[in-house]
């Protein structure tokens, strides 16, 4: 239990936000894999989807702002270039990952999911000089990833490997990458949410147009569809996007309070509700007594990471980290991904 951290410097509102915000992206993340699962069997677009959901959050987070409901710092082209690096693989990760749900489903996209927090543990103590885990909570990492393979292994679907390499790859990277950037940005809650979502939207407008929009087939079947069910079609890319702003705000916020690892597990231990939706919703669940079993071992997985880990999940780094260190790198690892990303999709396509 978060509330039950006892780190130095850590008092109990911060204890109080941080469970609060985890509720939040617990809740938003589990609902976004499902909705984007949806959205994406009516209206199968990566970019195009992807791209819809970052223009949807930045223009409703500055029109919002605008009109002095909530409070958003101002947009500036020196902070939007310093917090593209973060942004930008922000988007890579979110685009490769509706490609893995939509070429596979959910049941893959989970155990792919759970691999990441054990790479992302080593990398963040490098890094972000995060204390390193204990063995128990070691034995917690294999265990949530133990659980995810034995759940989905009756379902298991590679639609794509070039994407689930490239998720992979990336998502440790980005885990550390964002937790970095955010914690020295300065930025508030609402700012995080626009320059994040506007960075990400700048290349995927341009991808969106280059591999599907601008594309005389591809345009073709989008406007077919919209024209031929536009409830059917607009209400679950509706959905995606309402769901997106929502999971834009709490993840970019929670990981401020948790470090990055954590986030890693809280992402996995957030599907057991996803199950339960899919369950539900009927689109591509796995529902018998060893694979819910498997969730729950899982699930177990998870709160042993978190009562055994150092400050319980809640970040130990050392504050004031300059932002500009690893800065060149963290834009070449970006160029790399968005071009891998692209060249991924021209092939398929």
């Amino acid at each position: 239990d978060v509330e039950a951290a006892r780190a130095p410097g850590i008092e109990k509102p911060a204890h109080a936000r941080a469970l609060l915000l985890v509720a939040g992206h617990s809740l938003c993340a589990s609902l976004l894999l499902v909705v984007n699962k949806w959205a994406l069997r009516e209206f199968p677009f990566v970019w195009t989807l992807t791209t819809a959901q970052f223009l949807f959050a930045a223009v409703l987070t500055y029109a919002a702002g605008r009109l002095g409901l909530i409070e958003v710092d101002a947009l500036d082209w020196r902070r939007l270039l310093r917090f593209f690096p973060a942004a930008g693989m922000f988007f890579i990760t979110i685009t490769a990952g509706n490609a893995v749900v939509s070429a596979s489903n959910v049941d893959t996209f989970i155990v792919m999911r759970s691999a990441v927090p054990i790479p992302c543990a080593i990398l963040e103590a490098v890094v972000l000089k995060e204390p390193y885990p204990p063995p128990r909570s070691w034995v917690g990492l294999a265990v949530v990833l133990l659980g995810a393979v034995g759940f989905a292994y009756p379902t298991l679907v590679v639609g794509s490997a070039s994407w689930v390499l490239l998720y992979l790859a990336l998502m440790p990277l980005d885990g550390v990458l964002i937790k970095q950037l955010v914690m020295c940005s300065g930025l508030s809650p609402w700012g995080l949410v626009l320059y994040n979502n506007v960075c990400a939207a700048i290349p995927g407008a341009v991808f969106s147009v280059l591999l599907e929009v601008g594309r005389p087939a591809q345009a073709e079947a989008m406007s077919r569809l919209l024209e031929e069910r536009p409830m059917g079609v607009g209400l679950p890319i509706l959905l995606s996007c309402l769901t997106g702003l929502a999971i834009s705000f709490f993840q970019l916020n929670v990981r401020r309070v948790i470090s990055s690892t954590a986030f890693m597990v809280l992402g996995v231990s957030n599907k057991i509700l996803s199950v339960l939706l899919n369950q539900l919703a009927r689109l591509d669940s796995n529902g018998d007594v060893v694979s819910i079993a498997s969730v729950l071992a899982s699930i177990f997985g998870a709160m042993l990471f978190q009562q055994t880990v150092k400050g319980k999940g809640i970040s130990q780094a050392p504050q004031g980290t300059d932002p500009r260190n690893g800065q060149l790198l963290a834009q070449v690892f970006v160029c790399i991904g968005i071009l891998a990303a692209a060249w991924i999709s021209a092939q398929r396509a």
